[in-house]
Protein backbone atom coordinates (compact mmCIF):
# COMPACT_ATOMS: atom_id res chain seq x y z
CA UNK A 1 0.00 0.00 0.00
CA UNK A 2 1.30 3.46 -0.87
CA UNK A 3 0.76 6.41 1.46
CA UNK A 4 1.36 10.08 0.74
CA UNK A 5 4.02 11.21 3.28
CA UNK A 6 2.34 14.59 3.81
CA UNK A 7 -0.81 12.90 5.16
CA UNK A 8 0.91 10.37 7.40
CA UNK A 9 1.59 13.02 10.06
CA UNK A 10 -1.90 14.54 10.10
CA UNK A 11 -4.06 13.73 13.09
CA UNK A 12 -7.77 14.59 13.30
CA UNK A 13 -8.61 17.41 15.68
CA UNK A 14 -11.83 17.25 17.72
CA UNK A 15 -14.38 19.88 16.79
CA UNK A 16 -16.29 21.97 19.30
CA UNK A 17 -19.33 19.74 18.61
CA UNK A 18 -17.44 16.49 19.17
CA UNK A 19 -19.47 15.53 22.26
CA UNK A 20 -22.72 15.43 20.25
CA UNK A 21 -21.36 13.47 17.31
CA UNK A 22 -20.81 9.78 16.63
CA UNK A 23 -17.36 8.61 15.68
CA UNK A 24 -17.32 7.31 12.12
CA UNK A 25 -14.89 6.84 9.29
CA UNK A 26 -14.91 6.30 5.55
CA UNK A 27 -12.40 4.76 3.24
CA UNK A 28 -11.72 6.32 -0.17
CA UNK A 29 -10.14 3.41 -2.05
CA UNK A 30 -8.48 4.35 -5.33
CA UNK A 31 -8.17 1.36 -7.64
CA UNK A 32 -4.89 1.16 -9.56
CA UNK A 33 -5.60 0.24 -13.16
CA UNK A 34 -4.74 1.90 -16.46
CA UNK A 35 -7.48 4.42 -15.56
CA UNK A 36 -7.65 5.05 -11.78
CA UNK A 37 -11.11 4.68 -10.28
CA UNK A 38 -12.94 4.83 -6.96
CA UNK A 39 -14.49 1.86 -5.19
CA UNK A 40 -18.04 2.55 -3.97
CA UNK A 41 -20.71 0.45 -2.26
CA UNK A 42 -24.49 0.45 -2.59
CA UNK A 43 -26.37 0.40 0.70
CA UNK A 44 -29.07 -2.23 1.17
CA UNK A 45 -32.59 -1.14 0.17
CA UNK A 46 -33.79 -2.64 3.49
CA UNK A 47 -31.98 -0.11 5.70
CA UNK A 48 -33.99 2.51 7.63
CA UNK A 49 -31.60 5.34 6.75
CA UNK A 50 -29.99 6.11 3.41
CA UNK A 51 -31.44 2.93 1.86
CA UNK A 52 -30.16 2.16 -1.63
CA UNK A 53 -27.67 5.03 -1.67
CA UNK A 54 -24.24 4.75 -3.25
CA UNK A 55 -21.51 5.52 -0.71
CA UNK A 56 -17.88 5.17 0.20
CA UNK A 57 -17.15 2.10 2.36
CA UNK A 58 -17.20 2.92 6.08
CA UNK A 59 -19.49 3.72 8.94
CA UNK A 60 -19.74 4.04 12.69
CA UNK A 61 -16.57 3.41 14.65
CA UNK A 62 -16.85 0.87 17.48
Amino acid sequence: MIFCPAFQLLRPQPSRHALNQRQAAVLVPIVRRPQPGLLLTQRSPLLRKHAGQVAFPGGRSR
